[in-house]
């Protein structure tokens, strides 16, 4: 196999892109990122990744909120070896919340850092058919919350972070057999007492996904990604409009502009949910360029 042919290969052998932000986090942001291939060392990826959606809460006439956000990620990922691969997202949120009373809020600014880790368990050989390993990350709380002209902070729904530490722990496998991809992952999210006495609830985040390259330089995937978590509670009162579970159908395409550029659309539509009370959450509606390099 030559050197373009290969390349080619591994960029559509990326796992589509997968987002997860404070409130939605749904997917796997590795498989974009990081991709299911096996790392070569000095590997840098850095993506730059668009997200829109909304999210609805409480009673209509009562306590009802809708949030409306935009985010836009950067990350970059390197591998200090064929095992492993670290990576930092920075995203950029605005949030618009309407409340029930018709009182508006917004906020434009940088959200909470975080900082992954990949890990591939088995032997060093490049191009393998089964590729598995663990995930683990950790979300700093770098977004500073946000007030109003009187000093009085603004409502904890607008904001673009938590004040939380967020850590999560879990596992990836993937399946290669070209043109074929199946990936699939779950990983488990415990976050610290944020910003007004807020407290989310744990969350067990999981996906699977079939990829199919039709060519070089296209391929389309499917995937199921899913949520499930408990309640999150403010000064320990439990917030009846949270936790659940919501699951989602994942439609898009990868095409590669050229041997390291990749272009990523993706379509989530929320496709069966059981979550809490007052709750409704929007599709989701992504765009992505991952690009490729290496440190010489």
């Amino acid at each position: 196999m030559n050197y373009k042919l290969s390349v080619i290969l591994l960029a559509l052998f990326a796992a589509p892109s997968a987002f997860a932000c404070s409130t939605c986090m749904v997917g796997d942001p590795t498989q974009s990122l990081m991709g299911s291939e096996k790392p070569f060392e000095n590997r840098l990826r850095l993506s730059l990744d668009y997200l829109s959606r909304s999210e609805e809460l409480g009673r209509e006439g009562f306590n009802k909120k809708v949030i409306d956000e935009d985010r836009l990620s950067l990350s970059l990922a390197y591998a200090p070896s064929s095992r492993w691969m670290i990576s930092a997202n920075l995203p950029f949120i605005k949030r618009q919340l309407e409340s029930f009373n018709l009182a508006d809020q917004e906020v434009s600014m940088l959200g909470d850092t975080t900082i992954t880790v990949k890990n591939y368990l088995q032997d060093s050989e490049f191009l393998q058919s089964d590729m598995y390993g663990f995930l683990a990350g950790i979300k700093l709380p770098t977004a500073s919350e946000q007030k109003d002209e009187n000093g009085l902070a603004l409502d904890f729904d607008v904001q673009a972070g938590q004040g939380a530490t967020v850590v999560n722990l879990g596992l990836w496998y993937a399946h290669f057999s070209y043109p074929f991809l199946l990936y699939t992952s779950a990983s488990y999210h415990v976050a610290s007492e944020g910003y007004q006495d807020f407290q989310a609830g744990d969350a067990l985040v999981f996906n699977a996904t079939a990829q199919y390259a039709s060519s070089h330089g296209l391929s389309y995937y499917l995937g199921l990604e899913g949520r499930s978590s408990q309640k999150d509670t403010f000064a320990g009162v439990s917030d009846p409009d949270s936790g659940g579970t919501i699951i989602y159908l994942v439609p898009g395409i990868i095409y590669t502009i050229k041997p390291d550029l990749l272009l990523n659309l993706a379509f989530n539509y929320a496709a069966a949910d059981q979550l809490n009370g007052e709750h409704e959450e929007s599709d989701i509606i992504s765009i992505g360029l991952t690009y490729d390099f290496e440190i010489h």
